[in-house]
This record gives C-alpha cells, structure tokens and sequence, in this order.
C-alpha cells in the first residue's frame, strides 16, 4: 500500500487530487497533505486532512511525497527540505498524457491530462506540467520548472531552472529560456529570454 501526501492545499494540490484519485491500484490512496498555511480542503468537499505543515513532517516507509505547488522557488525550497527529512517524491503521469517511450523525466514530476511529452524530450526534478502542456521534440526542461495549461514547447526548446510559464504560452523551435524566467500567458516566445528575464505579449517582449 502506498499512502500518497500532497506538499500543498491549494487550489493545484485540488486538481491533482481529482485527476489522480479516482485511477489509483487498489490499497493506495491519498491520506492527507502538508501545507504552511492554512488550506482546507473540507472547504472544497474532499474529505482529505491536513497532515501537518512541511518542517516537522516524518514521512513512513510507505508514503509518497506527491509536489502540489506550482511555484518554482517554492517547489526548489520545499523539495530540499523534506528530502532532507527523509521524504521520497512520487512522479506521477497521468494515463491520459502521452510520454514517448524515448523521453525521460525526473523525480517528483507531474503531468496532467492530455499533457504530451514527446520523441527524445527531457524533464529534470519536480518539472510540473499541466493540462494539455506539450514539450517538444529534443525539447529539454530544467529543474523545478512549471509549464501551465497549453503551454507548448516545439521542437529543440530548452528551458532552464525554476522558470514558469503562464497558460497558452509557446517558445518557437530551438529557442532557450533561462533559469528562473518567468513567461507571461499567452506569450510567444521567439529568441533567446536570459535568465530571470520576465516577457509577457506576442511576440514576447521583457516587461
């Protein structure tokens, strides 16, 4: 059995829990999730409690830590934290995305529904991608990055560490996006964005 724990209780950590639970093996299951603050998810009609907050959580063998935040730095701050607490991340896939066989992805990665990863694409630790969010061919995705819904990376993109892109936003072929960037929704994304560097608009321009 496998006891499943969200590390977030918003509004995210609600959408993975709908998209997961109901396909879980028989004996597992969601048992709760750890948040900072306070995030009731009675409050939203789900029975699932409140575990505690993420400093002094003490995982069991069986549980699995499931990432629920879409915050790149969040995401860094709170992975390192509870790895150091001996917790383990689960990567989930959801079995209506599509994952090459020649792709390859990290630890503690999330994709949603009808997100595709395709041929030869790769995915570091804690990348999240939610629905209908596409990485390209040959397409590389940093550490802790978040690709929101129907963000689409062509062929050859590379994307750095902990950047977040915003819905429908796209990066057109072989163009980099640097560490920490942050892409606006709905930008296209045409030359090389340097690390830290925000665009918003199409053709996306720094802000």
């Amino acid at each position: 059995m496998t006891d499943y724990v969200l590390v977030g209780g918003g509004a995210f950590a609600r959408e993975i829990f709908d998209w997961f639970a109901p396909g879980l093996e028989a004996g597992d299951r969601f048992s709760g999730y750890l948040d900072d603050g306070d995030q009731p998810f009675r409050a939203f009609g789900r029975d699932l409690p409140q575990l505690g907050d993420t400093h002094g959580f003490k995982p069991s063998s069986e549980t699995l830590l499931v990432m629920a935040v879409g915050d790149p730095g969040g995401k860094q701050a709170l992975a390192q934290r509870l790895t150091a607490q001996g917790g383990r991340f689960a990567t989930l896939l959801h079995p209506r995305a599509w994952i090459s066989a020649s792709a390859r992805l990290g630890q503690g990665v999330v994709v949603g529904p009808f997100a595709d990863v395709s041929a030869d694409a790769r995915g570091g630790d804690y990348v999240t991608l939610n629905a209908y969010a596409s990485i390209g061919h040959d397409a590389q995705v940093g550490d802790f990055s978040t690709l929101s819904g129907y963000v689409d990376l062509m062929g050859g993109v590379k994307v750095g560490r902990a950047a977040f892109l915003g819905s429908g936003a796209r990066v057109l072929p072989g163009v980099s996006v640097g560490d920490g960037c942050m892409i606006g929704a709905g930008a296209v994304v045409v030359r090389k964005a340097p690390d830290g560097a925000t665009l918003y608009a199409a053709p996306a321009r720094r802000l």
